[in-house]
Order: structure tokens, then sequence, then C-alpha cells
């Protein structure tokens, strides 16, 4: 037994040792770690920093997945695969009528209509992908003659369409996880699909010489399906963070139908631009010129990944705390600008080097390109993040006018410069498209992310 003086004397020294100054080089630890907690566990940078994670994981392992397949397939079938890929991509796109965003918008606040929100989102999804990747197929003789391989077997055609269905469920689940502060699941799930196509990859290089890598793609989406729509369909059974205000929006469905029937107008847009490029680019140029293109896109299109995970995520909070969007948007802003302005550094100086671990022809072709596209993520962060703080307040002019103008300069200047200085003046339109609407965003919205005294009805 210790007695009473001796217990007084050992806390006496503790106390005196608590009090001695610490090192400095140790001194800023605690406060700095406790910092960094109480960052991370704010529900507006966790959610975004696991989506922003996602885009990382997703975009270095795309980049393996690239390299691989420079090495195990000629330029033309990369080429060919790739547009292909885009075009799917972008029907799954059309067919899943922007229903992600939409959710992401809506499921915070939806309570116990969250799930039937997700089920009937499911099933629109699924039967307008399977019409369009149908509809496309049969008739691709008129829109994109250059796939036409896509008609050489009934499997190709039947799978083609059925691809375009699972592609769209596969990024509606992203946006319900995301909607219930979850997007923690989202780089699993997503790092998961990227090794299971690389592997995919390697199997098919011999089994299919001619479509293993849209095989590949397909296939490992097709597979996660599943166990990601247990995962959903769990976190929904679980709750959402916050329940419904009395006072809140009505989850009736005349308000989220024209809310995603205008927000649908402004992502159409982006997707011609994002998703057709490619697709003009083999119209234009040639397969050759798709795989040196794609190749240095998916690399730098990563970088415009970033602002919408923190956009998603400051729609996500403003639907739990609206009073709170203006404090949100500047340090949703701040925050991506931190991120983007590094990595756009970086990309620009060692886009050579990386490029032509895909071969010396990528290096070549893409290096210029990719340090256009890169810089021209610098102007989308102001234009990415001005679209969500309108899609938060649901001022659908300003969605779709920012969109639309991002859209028809893109595709306007590519058309144009493609002509003329090749495939390179692709990353300058999107450079100085990107610029021009950030530029004019700022000059006629002056305090951009300020957000409006109420949202605009619907």
């Amino acid at each position: 037994m210790v007695s009473a003086p001796a217990r007084r004397a050992i806390l006496g020294v503790l106390k005196v040792r608590l009090a001695l100054p610490v090192p400095p080089g140790r001194q800023s630890v605690g406060p700095t770690v406790d910092r960094i907690g109480g960052h991370l566990r704010t529900p507006l940078y966790r959610n975004a920093y696991a989506l922003i994670l996602s885009t990382g994981l997703t975009s270095g392992l795309g980049f393996v997945y690239w390299l691989a397949a420079a090495r195990l397939y000629p330029a033309e079938v990369v080429g060919l695969n790739s547009a292909a890929l885009s075009a799917l991509m972008f029907l799954a796109g059309l067919a899943q009528f922007n229903l992600a965003n939409v959710l992401v918008r809506f499921i915070p606040r939806a309570g116990t209509a969250a799930l039937s929100l997700n089920n009937r989102a499911t099933l629109v999804t699924v039967v307008a992908g399977l019409l369009a990747g149908l509809v496309f197929v049969l008739g691709i003789d008129i829109w994109t003659p250059s796939l036409a391989f896509l008609l050489a077997s009934p499997l190709l055609v039947g799978g083609f369409a059925m691809a375009t269905a699972a592609w769209g469920v596969f990024v509606l689940q992203e946006g319900v996880l995301t909607g219930l502060r979850r997007a923690t699941w989202v780089p699993v799930r997503n790092a998961v699909f990227a090794l299971g196509k690389i592997a995919l990859l390697f199997l098919f290089s011999s089994l299919l010489p001619d479509y293993g890598m849209l095989a590949s793609w397909i296939i490992a989406a097709v597979l996660l399906l599943g166990p990601t729509g247990w995962l959903v369909r769990r976190q929904l059974a679980a709750g959402l963070p916050a329940a419904p205000r009395a006072d809140d929006l009505q989850m009736n469905q005349a308000q989220i139908l024209r809310y995603a029937a205008a927000d649908y107008a402004g992502s159409l847009a982006w997707l011609a631009a994002t998703m057709l490029v490619p697709v003009l680019v083999s119209e234009l140029e040639g397969p050759a010129a798709t795989a040196h293109f794609y190749l240095a896109w998916t690399i730098a299109y990563s970088l415009y990944l970033v602002a919408p995970g923190m956009g998603s995520s400051l729609i996500v909070e403003s639907a739990l705390d609206p009073e709170s969007l203006g404090a949100y948007s500047r340090k949703a802003l701040l925050q991506t600008a931190r991120l983007v302005l590094p990595l756009v550094v970086v990309l620009v100086l060692v886009a050579p080097y990386v490029l032509r671990l895909l071969g010396d022809s990528y290096a070549v072709e893409g290096t210029t390109l990719v340090r256009l596209l890169a810089l021209s993520a610098i102007p989308n962060v102001v234009n990415a993040l001005a679209i969500s703080v309108a899609r938060a307040q649901r001022q659908i002019v300003a969605i779709v006018g920012i969109l639309v103008a991002q859209c028809v300069s893109v595709l306007v200047l590519s058309f144009v410069l493609l002509q003329s200085v090749g495939i390179v003046g692709v990353g300058l339109a999107w450079l100085v498209s990107q610029s021009a609407v950030a530029a004019v965003l700022l000059v006629l919205r002056g305090r951009l992310l300020q957000p409006a005294a109420r949202p605009s009805a619907l």
C-alpha cells in the first residue's frame, strides 16, 4: 500500500512534470494532430476527401490499366475500344437522367422516402439504359461508323445494351452513398473495380484480342453491382444522419421531376463535352490518334474530378444545413484550390515521363495535350463549384447556362482546332473554354460562391 503522503508527493511530481515546457520540435505535435483530426471529422471535408481519394485511386490504377492496355493491345485496338467506352458512358449518362446528382441533392432530406427514391431511380436507369444501348448499336452505321465492330455478333449487340444499363446503375450507387454521408465506401468500391478490370484486361488479352478492353471494363463493373446494391440498401435501412425538418422540402414526385429534368439538360451538355470528344477525334483523326488522345485525356481529366467531389459533399451538407451554405461554399473553394493547384504543377512537370511509360509515341503526341488539359483544370475549379452552389439552391438557369456554355465552346473549338493542329487542339479548346466561362462568371456574379438570399423556387 502506498501511504497518503507518498501519493501526494507522486502527484506533485507529476504536476510539475506536466507543467514543464515541451521541446520545440515536439510542441506542435499535439495541437496539429487534434487540428487534423477535427478537420477530418467535419462531414464536409470527410466525405469530400473520400470522393477525392476515390478519384485518386481510380486515376492511379486507371493509369496502370491503360499502361497495360498500351503494351498488350495495338494502338488501333486501344483507340476503337476507348471510343466505344466513351460512347457507352455517354449513353449511360443519357439513360441515367442525371439521377445520381438528384439523389445527392434529395436523399439527405428524404427520410423514409429514401429507399423508394433509390428503387425508382434504379428502375428508370435500367430500362432507359437498355433502350439507349440497343438503339445506338442498331443505328451505329449512322451515328459512328468507326465503331461498326459492335455489330459483329448478337452477343456484342446485347452485351453493349446491358453494359449501358449496368454502368448507369454503377454511377447511381455512388450518388446514393454520397447522399447518405457514406462516401467513405466509394473509394473502397472503386479500388476493387479498378483492380478487377486490370486483372481481366490481362486475362482477355489472349481470349478476346479485339474486345478485351471493353469486356474487362464491363464485367468488372457488373460483378460489383450486387455487393454494392446490398451495401446501399443496408445503409438506407440504417437511416440518415439527420431527420428531415418539418418545414423542409416535401418529397413529392412533381418537384423532384422538375428539378431532375432541368438539371438533366445541363448534364447532357457536360456529357457531350467529355464523352463525345474522343468519338470526334476517332472520326476526324483515326484510331491511332484516338489512342494517343484518350490516354492523355484520362490522365489529365482526373484533375477535373476533384472539384465535383468537394461539390457533392457541399450539396449534401447544405441540404442538411441550408443556412451554412455560404460558409461551406467558401471553405470548399479554398480547400479545392489547395488541392488542385499543386497537382496541376506536378502533372505539367512530369507529363512527358509519365506518357513515356505508355510508349514513345504517346509521349511525343500527348505531352503538350496533357499540359494544356491540366492547366484548364484551374479555371474549372471556379466553374464546378459554382455549379454545385447553384444545385444546392436549385438555381436551374445558372446550372444549365454554365454547362451549355462549356459544352458549346469545347465542341466547336475542338472541331475547328483538330483539323488544323491535331489532338493538341482539344487541349487548347478546353483551356480557352474553361478560362472564358470562369472569367464571365467572376465578372457577372462577383462574389461567385456567395449564395443568394433564398433558393429559387422549382
